[in-house]
């Protein structure tokens, strides 16, 4: 079974984003999380919209995504934020026994 996942969240505040890495971080719930600045369109409310963004690209272990979830949800300050998971598989297993001993 594969137990390793990817979770990608935008902000749009770049103190957000510092208070989720901190916190996801220092409570073990996430390996990594990376930060990427990112050129963003969408559509809301009929709507196009545009804006940078900052983009969070979170590993970690599935078990733990509803935890992750309370984190950013407490911390976002968007109406409908982006919270995609996606399966993490890997041939090495280094990489994966990384995240396994990085979070809790």
């Amino acid at each position: 079974m594969n137990n390793y996942c990817m979770i990608e969240v935008a902000f749009g505040n770049i103190d957000e984003v510092k208070n989720a890495q901190k916190e996801l971080l220092e409570d073990r719930l996430v390996a990594s999380c990376q930060i990427i600045n990112s050129d963003s369109v969408w559509r809301w409310k009929g709507e196009i919209e545009a804006s940078s963004e900052y983009l969070m690209i979170l590993k970690t272990k599935k078990e733990l995504v509803k935890e992750i979830y309370d984190v950013i949800k407490k911390i976002h300050s968007y109406d409908c934020f982006e919270f995609a998971v996606v399966d993490v598989t890997s041939c090495n297993n280094d990489y994966l026994d990384w995240i396994e001993n990085e979070t809790k």
